[in-house]
């Protein structure tokens, strides 16, 4: 007997007889969920009927086939439109690395030149002073990036020169963004000004915005940072000015859970701390967090990339490196608001004679001990630091 080359596909009866049964069974559950589900079933388009005798019957078969030649030209029109729209893609798409290096970077340029080379009113001087091209459009995407994200802005002013430290392009910028942004003023170190004019800074700047008066801690360890639970209202001049504690926290926080609540629903929320350098904004998110998440330091620049920290459950914040966007700023003014680092400093003069301008003579002559060298005749500020810079050296050596 000739040996089979392969094997045979015969089944046994049971096994037959189980799969008509399965196919049975799976036909009848279809035919039970289409019955369920009417709609589901695909119908064949029926041809319009119409009867001989039905009056103007030319009419409406004229009308009939002119719809469906519509429709066809439509959905060519559409198939026309997915093949260009993919034949436009695969153009477009990089055939090489040095292609794909050469459009991203076109891309970038036209980035920069959208955002920085454009804006004639907007003038950036960053935390690290003057600097290059480069340092100033990172900081400038990073400070983008982080209102980009949010959808809450505060914008943290020094409370010894609100006014100074507003940034209206930024204002301006999260009014128009159309993105339903709110933007809160946050006076901070209110510590450092008189009580009157705290209240008179307030009622002023609530005019135009939410505003909240702030006062960072300053305490040195490492978490647990301290409250002051008590209202502004409650507290004198004095607890502003000796107390270590945070000042402000909890009306900050009773505002934030605010806009976390939407139609009695409570959503996660992202908020964007920025403003000039060196106001104190990575201060104001530790002292939120009762901890040192960000780093802090009396020198502009320590921030340089945007920093996330989840305060609650709730609400994300974002830290940003501070930024001068306006043309009309000096840089003496900087240099004055510590904006710009000491040693980036390249002619000091200017700042100097825009503080003996605002100072007295008599007061700063008795403040470094020179009161007797009668130095108010000096009327010229350069005069004035040269013969200042001589008797201090002279008083110290």
């Amino acid at each position: 007997m000739v040996k089979l080359n392969k094997k045979s596909k015969r089944v046994s009866c049971a096994h037959r007889y189980s799969i008509a049964k399965k196919v049975r069974g799976h036909n009848k559950k279809m035919r039970k969920e289409a019955r369920k589900h009417p709609e589901h079933k695909k119908r064949k388009p029926k041809d319009i009927q119409i009867p001989k005798l039905a009056p103007f019957k030319n009419e409406l078969l004229q009308q009939a086939e002119e719809a469906k030649k519509q429709l066809e030209q439509e959905r060519q029109l559409k198939k026309q439109q997915r093949a260009l729209a993919r034949q436009q893609q695969k153009d477009e798409r990089p055939k090489s690395l040095e292609s794909m290096i050469g459009d991203a970077k076109r891309r970038q340029d036209i980035f920069d030149h959208e955002q920085v080379s454009t804006n004639d009113h907007m003038h950036l001087s960053t935390e690290v002073g003057e600097g290059d091209e480069k340092s100033r459009k990172t900081f400038y995407r990073e400070f983008k990036k982080v209102v980009d994200a949010s959808d809450i802005i505060i914008q943290v002013l020094d409370a010894r020169d609100p006014l100074g430290c507003r940034c209206p392009q930024v204002e301006q910028a999260v009014l128009t963004s159309g993105k339903n942004k709110k933007l809160i003023l946050l006076l901070n170190k209110i510590d450092l000004i008189p009580r009157d004019n705290l209240d008179k800074w307030l009622k002023y700047l609530r005019n135009e915005f939410p505003t909240i008066a702030f006062r960072s801690s300053t305490q040195n360890q490492r978490d647990r940072l301290g409250h002051v639970k008590a209202s502004l209202k409650a507290c004198d001049e004095h607890l502003l000015k000796s107390s270590n504690k945070c000042i402000g926290a909890s009306t900050l926080m009773n505002l934030l859970s605010n806009y976390c609540r939407k139609n009695d629903i409570k959503t996660s929320i992202t908020v964007g701390i920025v403003g000039f350098p060196n106001v104190g904004k990575s201060s104001v998110i530790n002292s939120l967090k009762r901890t040192q998440a960000c780093e802090t330091g009396s020198m502009p620049g320590i921030t340089k990339q945007m920093q996330t920290v989840k305060l609650d459950k709730l609400i994300k914040l974002f830290d940003s490196p501070g930024i001068v966007m306006s043309k009309e700023t000096s840089p003496a003014s900087l240099i004055l608001r510590n904006c710009i680092r000491i040693e980036t400093i390249e002619n000091p003069v200017p700042a100097i004679e825009l503080l003996l301008n605002r100072c007295s003579k008599e007061q700063v002559s008795i403040y470094f001990l020179l009161a007797g060298k009668n130095l108010s005749v000096f009327f010229s500020p350069f005069s004035y630091m040269s013969h200042f810079l001589m008797s201090f050296s002279a008083f110290r050596f």
